[in-house]
This record gives C-alpha cells, sequence and structure tokens, in this order.
C-alpha cells in the first residue's frame, strides 16, 4: 500500500516536471511555472514557495513529513534547477534561491539514502557551476 503511493507520487511529480519542460520548450514559461506550482499544492501538497525559504534543518522536515523519497527529491531538485535557470531572465535573486535550493535537496536526498550517488554528485556540480559562473 505505502510502497503503491511512494510510485505513485513519482510518478505525479516526472508527469509535473515533463509537464513544465514541454511547456517551457513551447514558450510558455510563465503558464508553466503557474500550473507546475499549482499542481505540485493541489495534488502533492507541496507548497515550493514555502519550500524555497527554508533552511536546510527545516527543509529535511518538511520533505520528511511528505514522505518524499531521494527520487522524488532528485526530481523536485531538477524542477527548481529548471526553475532557476528560468527565473534567471527576470530576476537574478529568485533564480540564485532556486538553484541553492535545488543543491539542498540534493544533499538531503544524499542523507536520506545513506549512499553515494554518483548521478547525484553530478547533479550538484552542474548547480555548483551554474551558480558560481552567476547562471
Amino acid at each position: 500500500m505505502l510502497k503503491d503511493q511512494i510510485e505513485q507520487l513519482g510518478k505525479v511529480l516526472a508527469e509535473i516536471l515533463s509537464d513544465f519542460l514541454g511547456l517551457k520548450s513551447k514558450g510558455s514559461i510563465n503558464e508553466g511555472i503557474k500550473i507546475s506550482k499549482e499542481r505540485l499544492q493541489s495534488e502533492l501538497d507541496i507548497d515550493i514557495e514555502k519550500l524555497i525559504t527554508l533552511n536546510k534543518t527545516k527543509l529535511k522536515e518538511y520533505v520528511k513529513n511528505l514522505k518524499l523519497s531521494e527520487g522524488h527529491l532528485e526530481i523536485l531538485s531538477e524542477y527548481l534547477k529548471e526553475m532557476g535557470m528560468v527565473k534567471n531572465r527576470a530576476n537574478i535573486g529568485e533564480a540564485k534561491l532556486c538553484l541553492e535550493k535545488a543543491l539542498e535537496l540534493l544533499d538531503v536526498a544524499d542523507e536520506i539514502s545513506n549512499t553515494l550517488s554518483f548521478d547525484r554528485i553530478n547533479k550538484k556540480t552542474k548547480i555548483e557551476n551554474m551558480l558560481q559562473q552567476n547562471l
């Protein structure tokens, strides 16, 4: 039962990310952000605006309460990275916040999984490079 719920959560997260990327590629960036935030809130009770303002300790608590796995956190991290890249054009401060939170989500995923993931290391390196280059 719980395993099914976790799998379903992962599918919905992946679908939201995919839909966001689809709208982004069509140039409907603002619509993509609006729809994805609404879906994350209504379907999964994930408040992106709240999530990006939490410190690492509170972030870990927040995702734990939502019962998010490391795979879920990787998807959310990818979403925030994409948001950061989009926001870079309009608001560098907000873009930086999204990228920093994407990085923290990957750190939390490492802590939850207790395993070393080369994929996560590569993702972190890419995000860190984006931050160092001021996006």
